[in-house]
């Protein structure tokens, strides 16, 4: 039959008459449920007549929730799933919306990326990382490549905006001064000491190696010896500079216990048994401003840089002309779409 009805001769449509067959025909495609096609769908949120298309928007929220539903199923269950799914939505349009703003506003400003950053980002978060553990994460996450791109670029375009709009801001010297003297906590030293140690994993070695010490013997000779410690015995056990509660607590109530060059004894830690030697000291101090008016200058340079950023956010927020579709609606104070009242 499918033959025949081919072989049959055809009238040919009016262009009108072809366009409303069409039409028709998508009607018909999105009545049945297979509304995935663009042309279905259309766009869910307008930013600056800008639009955000709804196939974009639901492909993120089901991510998520997908991740929940596989992490903790009756997390979508009952009006707490409910509750749960439209507060998602809200979080996607706010960032999907901000987003498009970043990248009006880079228009506007003539901000761009180099074209390798995103590349070589992600490169280096790669390689901090692991490549197996990256990708793992990666899957674990649910995101493809190319998502995990597009996330990339967004994060780097905000920081290339706020190096643009941060530009201009200047600091004094006299306006570091009078920063450090009201802040003066954050240019305080805490208690550090230059520490040594031999590290073993008996008791009874270290009873020798104490011994040993007593009788004369070189700390630093011995740690290149028979420390367990790889990263501090080539160096003579020399660990470095170390803040209070930054190590092991019953190593650092025996190495703060300790004068400029004195041993301790054997030390029972939760990782095995040291013996300590003090090289240094550093008592708690604030230095005068003389000793940190770069560091202050630089500190308060930044805090007046990102209060730059945050202006120019809010205002780009409050005159944002957006359209949040039924998701919600655009609060321009808080820049983010919040619960219709």
């Amino acid at each position: 039959m499918w033959y025949g009805m081919q072989n049959k001769p055809s009238r040919r449509r009016s262009p009108e008459a072809q366009r409303l067959v069409a039409a028709v025909a998508l009607a018909m495609v999105c009545a049945l449920g297979l509304g995935v096609l663009a042309g279905c769908s259309g766009d869910i949120f307008t930013v600056n007549k800008q639009g955000i298309t709804r196939a974009r928007f639901e492909a993120e929220v089901n991510r998520r929730l997908a991740l929940v539903k596989k992490n903790n199923p009756k997390e979508l269950e009952g009006s707490r799933g409910t509750k749960l799914k439209a507060t998602t939505q809200r979080e996607v349009a706010t960032e999907m919306i901000r987003r498009t703003l970043m990248e009006q506003q880079a228009a506007k400003l003539g901000v761009a990326l180099a074209v390798d950053a995103v590349n070589q980002k992600i490169a280096d978060e790669r390689r901090q990382a692991g490549t197996q553990k990256f990708d793992a994460d990666m899957k674990k996450q649910g995101l493809t490549e190319a998502e995990y791109a597009d996330r990339v670029r967004g994060e780097l375009l905000v920081a290339a905006l706020g190096q643009k709009i941060g530009a201009g801001v200047t600091v004094t010297k006299d306006q570091a001064e009078a920063f450090y003297l009201t802040h003066k906590q954050l240019f305080a030293r805490s208690l550090m000491v230059h520490a040594a140690h031999i590290f073993v994993d008996t008791q009874g070695q270290a009873d020798v190696i104490a011994e040993q010490l007593r009788n004369g013997a070189d700390f630093a000779q011995l740690a290149r010896s028979v420390s367990k410690d790889a990263a501090t015995a080539f160096n003579g056990g020399d660990m470095g500079w170390i803040e209070n509660g930054s190590m092991d607590p019953a190593f650092e109530q025996a190495a703060f216990a300790l004068k400029t060059g004195q041993t301790s004894g054997v030390v029972k830690a939760s990782d095995g048994f040291h013996i300590i030697r003090i090289l240094d000291r550093r008592e708690a101090s604030t230095p005068a401003f003389s000793e940190v008016w770069s560091q202050a200058m630089n500190t308060l340079q930044t805090r007046k840089q990102e209060e730059a950023f945050s202006d120019w956010l809010r205002t780009v927020y409050a005159n944002a002309k957006v359209d949040a579709g039924g998701v919600g609606v655009w609060d321009p104070r808080l820049g983010m779409v919040v619960q219709k009242k």
